[in-house]
């Protein structure tokens, strides 16, 4: 397979079924990379349009956004907005049902778009790509791993996480392993609660497999849900709880593991 059109370092959140939490691991991900002085640039791939939630300033300007842009509407410079802590960020937009189903099949008749798209932004050397993804299969998923250096899977500790695994796997085979340029696929353990006997267990298993390959676990604590609450990332919000340090730490995993690509782009 061949190389991603993307010369930038690109991380896929991604995750088989919704309320895991990948927005949120997107969006911290993406401030703490910020935040530990790297250019980040937070794309929402996902029709929710969720990621402003955490990342925007201004939410409104954010409701024209990668859709827009894609049909011609406006140009890209003009949906590339500030996010929180120097993240940059390029929302989806809200689009209404016709307009979706336009956009999906233009990317699946056009399987590289988003590597050309982000191949033509001048964007600071060293920029970090993070790519929000809706869950599941999806046209939006599959443009994502086709330039995806890493992909992050994010799970909860419950039975039903732990037997979707193996459609990420397959989806990240198809796309990802075999090109040159990929790295790894990863997974954070989403809202740990250690009291639970299931989320212990789910958690001692999911270690076993994925071994090196679990980024990092990232505990339960109120104060996500604060900080969303509060327009602000966990960090911004209480950098003293246990999430900030738990996103601190796969941060500083992901960097590890990002570190042979960083090097080997211009």
């Amino acid at each position: 397979m061949a190389q991603a059109l993307v010369t930038m370092p690109v991380v896929a959140v991604i995750g088989a079924k919704g309320g895991v939490g990948k927005t949120t691991v997107a969006a911290n991900l993406s401030t703490t990379l910020a935040q530990a002085g790297h250019p980040v640039l937070a794309v929402d791939l996902d029709p929710q349009n969720a990621l402003r939630f955490h990342l925007a300033t201004d939410r409104q300007a954010c409701e024209v956004g990668l859709a827009a842009a894609a049909a011609g509407e406006v140009g890209w410079a003009e949906v590339l907005h500030p996010g929180r802590h120097g993240v940059v960020l390029l929302p989806f937009g809200n689009v209404d049902d016709d307009y979706q189903v336009a956009l999906e099949r233009h990317l699946a008749e056009h399987p590289d778009w988003l590597g050309e798209v982000l191949g033509r932004f001048l964007l600071p050397n060293g920029t970090l790509v993070v790519l929000d993804t809706p869950p599941g299969p999806s046209v939006y998923l599959q443009q994502a791993l086709r330039i995806a250096n890493v992909t992050v899977v994010t799970v909860l500790p419950d039975a039903g996480s732990f037997a979707t695994l193996p459609l990420v796997e397959r989806m990240v085979d198809k796309y990802c392993r075999g090109r040159d340029d990929f790295i790894a696929n990863l997974c954070v353990v989403n809202q740990v609660d250690a009291s639970h006997r299931l989320n212990r267990d789910v958690l001692a298993a999911l270690r076993a497999d994925w071994g090196d390959d679990l980024l990092g676990v990232v505990h339960e604590d109120q104060a996500v849900c604060e900080a969303l609450a509060s327009a602000s990332d966990v960090r911004g919000y209480e950098p003293l709880s246990q999430a900030a340090d738990d996103f601190t730490r796969c941060t500083q995993r992901l960097l590890e593991r990002l570190a042979p690509t960083r090097e080997g782009i211009p």
